[in-house]
């Protein structure tokens, strides 16, 4: 796995359609396993969030292991996507994962069986800017990142505020919760 700031300027490239030869992780022919954008997310579900025509990137910083998570994203004058993952994990693993979110979370109703956002904060994307969501049910995690440049990736966003963000950003991880349900 690449350091988080490397991963990072990498999916901004793949983000931007530039190809980089020799890497296999964005080789077309290395075979991959599914991920949430291969069957249950699509381009369309980040409409009320991303302007413009939304891409997808087989890839995510959140994921801890390759197919679980993905990226949709819009390039123009800036960057705006959104990163996501889904894993399985029980409520300790959650609780873990949550020594890593900073204390300013808030409590979010309405998301799984709970949820946690986060304020918008310096992205680990250079020169950009994130709102993070957390949310939990039954045994899924999923982690949904909105990463924006600085400046103009923030036209890229549709909603406004962090609340009016992770709410939207809620619907993503409560679709994938519906679609997993029982697995």
């Amino acid at each position: 796995m690449l350091p988080p700031k490397i991963a990072a300027i990498f999916t901004t490239i793949a983000l931007l359609g530039i190809s980089i030869h020799g890497l296999p992780a964005f080789a077309a022919d290395t075979p991959r396993p599914p991920d949430p954008c291969d069957k249950e997310l699509s381009v369309s579900d980040v409409d009320g969030i991303l302007t413009g025509k939304a891409t997808i990137n087989h890839y995510s910083m959140s994921e801890g292991q390759q197919g679980e998570g993905c990226e949709l994203g819009v390039a123009g004058n800036g960057v705006a996507f959104v990163d996501i993952s889904i894993r399985r994990g029980d409520m300790q693993s959650f609780k873990n994962l949550l020594l890593l979110v900073p204390p300013s979370r808030k409590s979010l109703a309405g998301i799984g069986d709970e949820a946690y956002g986060t304020p918008t904060t310096d992205s680990n994307v250079p020169d950009a800017k994130e709102t993070d969501l957390y949310a939990r049910k039954g045994n899924l995690q999923c982690l949904v990142e909105l990463h924006r440049s600085n400046g103009s990736g923030e036209k890229l966003v549709i909603p406004v505020g962090d609340d009016t963000i992770a709410a939207k950003l809620g619907g993503l991880c409560n679709k994938l919760f519906a679609a997993r349900a029982g697995l």
